[in-house]
């Protein structure tokens, strides 16, 4: 498998715009089911690899403007969202998070944007010990992130539309507290 073939499983499963993360990742089981081992090595190769390309720390101020909030897994999650997006978002995500902002089709962005289940759609799709696909996965070294937290302003003129669109400070309040 290649990042073609990646990219037209994901795809073909749809898109967050048009059914739930859960309903995609579904599809994506289905397709990968009857793929060898070797196909779904790829796959989780490919995904961890895709993923690790999105771990830079312009993305995760663009998860905090869109979710008001960020930890690990919640960066992890939105980043699996993206790629469920499928690779032109992808890619436009990737060359400036700002861009998000053309294809965030959500009421709710803290409760409907997750990508959580794409982290699974291997393990459901092997019908084995799922020990024998994790252990030829190669998970990337994520970097370092060491800058300082930018001010509101700072946010707002990295990301203008990004910022005006989803920026909540209700539930940043309600999140983190009044502090």
């Amino acid at each position: 498998m290649d990042e073609t073939t990646f990219w037209r499983i994901v795809e073909d499963a749809g898109a967050p715009d048009k059914c739930s993360p859960d309903e995609q990742c579904e599809a994506i089981v289905a397709a990968l089911a009857d793929l060898s081992k070797e196909d779904l090595i790829a796959f989780e190769n490919i995904r961890h690899r895709l993923l690790g390309r999105l771990y830079t720390w312009p993305m995760l101020k663009a998860c905090f403007i869109v979710l008001s909030y960020v930890s690990d897994d919640v960066f992890e999650d939105f980043r699996h969202w993206i790629i469920l997006n499928g690779k032109e978002r992808y890619l436009s995500a990737m060359t400036n998070p700002n861009n998000l902002v053309n294809f965030i089709k959500v009421d709710d962005p803290i409760e409907e944007i997750t990508g959580e289940p794409l982290m699974l759609v291997v393990e459901d799709a092997w019908e084995g010990d799922i020990e024998d696909i994790e252990e030829h996965v190669a998970i990337p070294k994520v970097p370092d992130i060491d800058d300082d937290w930018p001010p509101k302003s700072g946010l707002r003129g990295e990301f203008p539309e990004l910022f005006d669109k989803y920026w909540n400070e209700e539930a940043i309040r309600k999140i983190h507290g009044d502090a």
